[in-house]
């Protein structure tokens, strides 16, 4: 089984390890690769649920990071390529 990596965003980590540890709690060990694949496996099998979550959950555009990006950029000065990691994603 292959991996890709991905960049996942603070508070997404943060809700995995908190589902994680109320899992440990009820003697469920799970590491986080495998709780991000069963939810996706439960979001799969709960389709039309997951669609109605996502539909009712769904920011507005003037909400969305990306869209005030585009539309007010920030002129960040000069940067080099170990900076654009935490413009993008934040400081860790």
């Amino acid at each position: 089984m292959s991996s890709i990596p991905m960049r996942i965003k603070r508070n997404t980590k943060d809700r995995i390890e908190k589902m994680q540890s109320l899992l440990r709690l009820k003697n469920v060990k799970i590491n986080q690769r495998q709780l991000i694949d069963n939810a996706v496996e439960f979001a799969y099998f709960h389709e039309d649920d997951f669609i109605v979550y996502l539909i009712s959950s769904k920011v507005s555009l003037e909400e969305d990071t990306l869209w005030q990006l585009i539309h007010n950029p920030v002129d960040m000065g000069k940067t080099d390529a170990e900076k654009v990691d935490e413009y993008l994603y934040g400081g860790d």
